[in-house]
């Protein structure tokens, strides 16, 4: 199964970005951690994932990601994104209703979509959960307008297994009321950040072979300009782990082009051009950065020279 997450994500210097997040790992009888969960439409404004069942997933979203290609409104984004949701579910809808010689109850897809992406009409990120609702037997869409009782802090949508989700929704409360007061509203600007991402690291982290979740966070984002990413993410770490793209690490040999690379416990990014070990150069480059940024803006309070400090305490000047 799975543990998902999307949500707007606030970067310091006000700019926005739409992040999906998920596990990566497959169970049928056995497990297989490599799996792509995340997706990208090739319109650069929208993006999908999925939590349930991949007999049923998987289709759907390849005949989904297939259809925006072959409508042109879609493709070149006449088509603006809630009316493009529409035809997204209009395309599940279709797939469901195909099923035949099924057992009694196995024509219900028990898969969650998350749908979103940058609507250029209304000037915002949008947000839907997409589910099967047996009383109607179709795909329905909610689109999240609220922080899902997250105080101020933004859009935000969780699926998964139910124990996998409730753990991220308490595990991701405690952290954002550690950061943002216990109403999640200090202060006043407070955004979500990677605070999603970090307690799905988490919880990978501490999961094991026999959990219904596992392998290596994966993720991808929408921009504000109408571009989307995968991201890339070392797992477990920078030193010595294997740089992720889709929920796949790469070959050793294989060069890609990453827009967005992470450092899944600085939470640093950076673009990434070549092999893995390019990449871990690039990275650790913007660790570095960052650090001296850090300095720079909280400069160390100056030191005491020794001879100011006189016998029975320092002077007036020092204290």
């Amino acid at each position: 199964m799975t543990i998902a997450a999307g949500w707007v994500r606030t970067l310091d210097n006000g700019a926005e970005e739409l992040i999906f997040c998920s596990d990566s790992r497959l169970s049928n009888g056995k497990r297989f951690d490599h799996c792509q969960k995340t997706f990208r439409f090739a319109r650069s404004d929208a993006i999908l994932c999925f939590a349930g069942g991949t007999d049923w997933a998987y289709p759907m979203i390849v005949a989904a990601i297939n259809a925006a290609d072959l409508h042109l409104p879609s493709q070149t984004r006449a088509l603006g994104l809630a009316k493009f949701k529409s035809h997204v579910v209009n395309i599940l809808n279709q797939m469901q209703r195909e099923v035949h010689n099924f057992a009694r109850g196995e024509n219900v897809p028990d898969v969650t979509f998350l749908f979103g992406g940058y609507d250029w009409w209304a000037k915002c990120f949008r947000l839907w959960r997409i589910e099967f609702d047996e009383t109607t037997s179709q795909f329905r869409s909610d689109e999240r307008t609220g922080s899902n009782r997250f105080g101020s802090l933004g859009k935000i949508e969780i699926a998964g297994d139910p124990e996998w989700a409730d753990a991220m929704r308490d595990n991701l409360k405690k952290l954002a009321q550690s950061r943002y007061g216990l109403d999640m509203r200090q202060p006043d600007t407070a955004k979500f950040d990677l605070e999603p991402f970090e307690v799905i690291r988490d919880l990978l982290k501490g999961a094991n072979a026999n959990d219904s979740i596992g392998g290596a966070p994966q993720a991808v984002k929408v921009y504000q300009y109408l571009n989307s990413a995968d991201v890339g993410i070392f797992w477990p770490q920078v030193v010595g782990g294997r740089l992720f793209l889709a929920g796949r690490p790469l070959l050793e040999y294989e060069c890609a082009t990453v827009k967005s690379v992470l450092d899944p416990e600085s939470l640093n990014s950076t673009w990434s051009s070549g092999r893995t070990a390019e990449a871990v150069t690039q990275i650790q480059k913007a660790t570095e950065n960052d650090h001296m940024r850090s300095a720079d803006e909280n400069p160390a309070a100056p030191e005491i020279p020794d001879e100011a400090v006189q016998p029975g305490g320092p002077p007036d000047a020092a204290r």
